[in-house]
């Protein structure tokens, strides 16, 4: 009985290895697209990264001691419970549309907060436009997403996995 709950424990860090592989190649490839857009201004002296918190917060802000950086950590509890909600629908649909209306809730959720800034704070425009301008930006990542070579990576991870079943 140890050794399968060896195994089991083994294959739950993998799956949770590739889970935040996934997530940071997400955010990477989210954030590159949305500086080259133009729609949003990211912060110059920012780092960006994930956390589990048990928090319901989706989003932590603070500034590194060492590097004095405002750093922006993503609450991966909730992310991944997100996942875990849409994962029989995913199972069940034979199709990617699930998978990729998750990444786009996803990326909505990383983006938005910037965006916010930006047409509401800084263009002094409504919420209407701040959330026009993330669905803009999402919809332009995600069809970058299936089709420009330059992001393949993004999806290596997923592509990995199911060559490892």
């Amino acid at each position: 009985m140890g050794i399968l709950k060896k195994e089991d424990k083994e294959e739950r860090q993998k799956a949770a290895e590739r889970f935040y592989a996934l997530l940071k190649a997400l955010m990477d490839g989210l954030f590159d697209h949305a500086q080259k857009s133009r729609h949003v201004k990211m912060p110059g002296n920012a780092s960006f990264g994930l956390i589990y918190d048990e928090r319901d917060n989706v989003l932590f802000t603070g500034h590194d001691s060492k590097t004095g950086k405002k750093m922006y950590l993503y609450n991966v509890r909730i992310i991944g419970k997100m996942f875990e909600e849409k994962r029989q629908q995913m199972l069940d649909d034979k199709t990617t549309a699930t998978l990729f209306g998750w990444i786009a809730d996803v990326c909505s959720i990383y983006i938005s907060p910037f965006v916010y800034e930006q047409v509401v704070n800084r263009q002094h425009r409504g919420e209407g436009a701040a959330e026009r301008t993330t669905r803009q930006i999402v919809r332009g990542f995600i069809d970058r997403l299936t089709s420009d070579p330059e992001l393949a990576h993004v999806l290596d991870v997923l592509r990995t996995h199911d060559d490892q079943k």
